[in-house]
């Protein structure tokens, strides 16, 4: 086996210091230059990006007994989210995926329409009032009021300040990647050590989760949501029994993880029609796709080598690190001719059964794929579907519009936009 190709960065650092200043650039050039494996190193960190479907897949599915993640970013994780399904493998992660599997099905999808639509005519109120006076959204805190409301009330049947969430999580989204990009921190020596800030946004986050737990358990209702699963199995016996720590890990999990990814996708579909307004009138579905190809909210995954392995006719050591970033592979122009185009009929059917079927994975691949990819897609085509038959939203002039990759592929700034209350 030979050592993959990749750029040789600096003596000491190696490429840490070309991540840092421009991951998404940096990342997606080493791929146009060495193809579909590259070797990386960040300080004495040794990584392989992978690049081609085949090679995703056999890390992700076909050979997914062979690497696990006990890998940098999950132990990041784990300072907010605990050992939930987010960061659990094994036996753990299936004893969380059989409970929460559950309120995914299709039978509890179909309950996920009334609440999306008091939440979007809630929203709609206000923009018919920022319409008639001239007035700009922010599409970005928009979306992500919206997503917080509509995954508490699914979830949880229950009614939580969006703001006082939002808040919390921009400071502990921002601070694990900024851990990660270190090659040292001090909270990895104790939990103690997080910085304040951090803590902080963590203990406003619990308030809310165990707000919610007490309100359950005070109000004596039963309602067949997550909350009420949670609570069964932490006041349960057996193997399926949730401990103190396990409820608390699961429901914090759920709340981020449930609005977070599609918030930030919505935000990014709403600036794409109105930088293309053509594709207004087309199937949401379909620009739905294309907006998560363009700009998917998990946009890299990481992996540890179990055992010694060989992808492409490269060695992968034991104990290495692989990425996966769909935000590069969707640009790879193998698979997505004029890959930065945004062009919803790239999943027209006839097309989509031209490309290699893991070509295109916002969701993730195998066992640990989202959980909540059904209910993600269903929300955000009724929110596409509902917003444009009400209003057509302008981008306003003299704004960037850049990106903020961390944990997820957040906005670098708000991003404004004017309602007009007219037909499309």
């Amino acid at each position: 086996m030979t050592r993959a190709p990749g750029p040789k960065g600096t003596l000491i650092w190696g490429s840490l210091g070309a991540v840092q200043k421009d991951a998404l650039g940096f990342l997606t050039q080493a791929a146009a230059s060495h193809r579909d494996i590259v070797r990386l190193r960040f300080g004495p960190v040794i990584a392989h990006l992978l690049n081609h479907p085949d090679h995703i897949e056999h890390v992700l599915s076909r050979g997914a007994q062979g690497y696990d993640k006990n890998t940098r970013s999950v132990a990041q994780i784990k300072a907010t989210c605990g050992a939930s399904l987010l960061s659990s493998d094994g036996a753990e992660w299936q004893r969380h995926r059989r409970l929460i599997q559950p309120v995914f099905q299709p039978r509890f999808l179909d309950t996920i329409d009334p609440v999306v639509d008091t939440a979007i005519d809630a929203m709609l109120d206000r923009w018919a009032i920022a319409a008639r006076n001239a007035t700009p959204i922010d599409i970005v805190a928009e979306m992500m009021q919206l997503m917080i409301v509509i995954s508490v009330r699914f979830l949880f049947s229950s009614e939580v300040d969006p703001d006082r969430i939002d808040r919390a999580l921009k400071v502990l989204l921002a601070d694990t990647w900024r851990r990660l990009e270190a090659l040292f921190d001090p909270s990895m020596i104790s939990p103690r050590l997080h910085r304040p800030a951090f803590k902080q946004a963590l203990a406003e986050i619990d308030a809310v989760v165990f707000a919610l737990i007490r309100a359950r358990r005070e109000s004596g209702t039963q309602p067949d949501d997550l909350l009420s699963r949670l609570l069964s199995a932490h006041e349960g016996e057996g193997l399926d029994r949730l401990t103190d720590t396990e409820l608390r890990d699961a429901a914090v999990t759920l709340i981020l993880a449930g609005h977070e990814t599609v918030a930030n996708a919505l935000a990014w579909a709403f600036v794409l029609l109105a930088q293309n307004p053509e594709w207004r009138r087309h199937d949401p579905h379909k620009v739905w796709s294309e907006t998560l190809r363009l700009y998917p909210s998990i946009w890299i995954m990481e992996r540890r080598a179990v055992t010694l392995d060989e992808i492409g006719g490269y060695r992968i050591a034991k104990g290495s690190t692989v990425l996966m970033s769909p935000y590069v592979l969707h640009r790879n122009p193998q698979f997505w001719p004029n890959a930065d185009r945004f062009d919803p009929t790239r999943f027209d059917e006839a097309t989509v059964a031209t490309r290699p079927r893991h070509a295109y994975l916002p969701f993730g691949l195998g066992p640990h794929r989202c959980i909540g990819l059904h209910l993600g897609n269903r929300v955000a085509e009724r929110i596409l579907t509902q917003v444009q038959a009400a209003f057509r939203l302008d981008l306003a002039p003299n704004q960037s519009l850049g990106l903020a990759p961390g944990i997820t592929l957040r906005h670098a700034d708000a991003v404004y936009m004017y309602p007009r209350e007219a037909a499309i």
